[in-house]
This record gives structure tokens, C-alpha cells and sequence, in this order.
């Protein structure tokens, strides 16, 4: 079966990039399976085989760019994967009422806040990704009162929290009017 670089994209932003999304919202991937299916998205793109190693007509960052800065729009799966974590990390914040974070603050948070907290060798990947995204988002905004209000702010339409979260995240180009 053959189908146009078209029906390649359309496959890629409906069905792969749904699934990923699915996957992204249970549980982050680590860097190496992000890479791995970046890797099989953009071979698929522009060869049709995932396998194929076909050099690309343009970089990827510019490809998962939104069409109004000239990319095509494809989800930038490490940027999507930081917006889930983000909203970890405002859950773990709020003290939301679910049994993981109940979990989370019993067992890492018994002596101070999300904030003050560190990663130690026994740390699950996940609360050291979660840490790893807090302290990027620190490095960005400045500090503790300037993450929460971002985060407050991405909060504000808990529907849009991932998209105003993502937007912080990708890499931007160009806007093209």
C-alpha cells in the first residue's frame, strides 16, 4: 500500500500521535522511547517504512511546528510529555484528592512541599522526571510564586491546561500572518 507524504501526515496527527497522547496521559515515557518514536514517526513521514532511515526534507523541530509558523503541526511528543507532568506537578501542588498523590506526599513530601523536594537514589522515575520538569520550569519563570502563578494560569481553563502548557514547551518559530 502506498500513500502520499499527505496521507503519511494525516496517519501520523490522527492515529499515532492519538495513541501517543492516550499513553502520555496514563504515564510520561523516558527520553529514549520519545526518541525512539520520534525516530519511526519522522522515517515513516517521509519514506512510508518506519524502518527506513531516508534523510529528511526538512528537521523535525520545524515540522512539528503549528502551520502558522510554518511547520505541519505534528505533535512534539518531549514538548506533550512535559505538559503531562506539568500537570502532575499542579496536582501534587493543590494536594488533588487521589490516591497517588496521597501516596506522593506521604511517601516523598512528609517533611516539606514539591518545591523544597529533591530526588534521591530510591526516587521513581516519575517523581524524578516530575522534579526534573519543576526545576526546568523554575530555571524558566524565576521561582516558586512565578511557576505556581504559571501554573495557576494554565489551571485557570483546566481544559486548555495541556495546550497552554505545551505552548510553553515547544519550540517556536517563526509567525507567519
Amino acid at each position: 500500500m502506498y500513500l502520499s507524504y499527505a496521507g503519511r501526515l494525516v496517519l501520523i496527527k490522527l492515529v499515532l500521535h492519538g495513541m501517543i497522547q492516550m499513553w502520555l496521559n496514563i504515564f510520561p515515557m523516558p527520553s529514549l522511547v520519545v526518541s525512539k518514536i520520534t525516530s519511526l514517526c519522522r522515517n515513516f513521514l517521509w519514506s512510508g517504512n518506519p524502518q527506513s532511515n531516508k534523510s529528511a526534507l526538512v528537521a523535525w523541530k520545524q515540522v512539528c511546528l503549528p502551520l502558522n509558523e510554518r511547520g505541519l503541526g505534528i505533535l512534539d511528543i518531549a514538548a506533550r510529555n512535559k505538559c503531562f507532568l506539568a500537570r502532575q506537578l499542579w496536582n501534587i501542588h493543590l494536594k488533588s484528592d487521589s490516591l497517588w498523590i496521597r501516596w506522593v506526599h506521604h511517601f516523598y513530601l512528609t517533611h516539606g512541599t514539591i518545591w523544597s523536594s529533591r530526588a534521591h537514589k530510591i526516587s521513581s522515575p516519575l517523581w524524578k522526571a516530575i522534579l526534573l520538569l519543576k526545576d526546568q520550569l523554575l530555571n524558566d519563570c524565576g521561582g516558586n510564586a512565578e511557576v505556581v502563578n504559571t501554573l495557576q494560569m494554565w489551571h485557570n481553563d483546566e481544559r486548555k491546561f495541556i495546550a497552554n502548557a505545551h505552548e510553553h514547551f515547544r519550540f517556536k518559530g517563526p509567525t507567519v500572518h
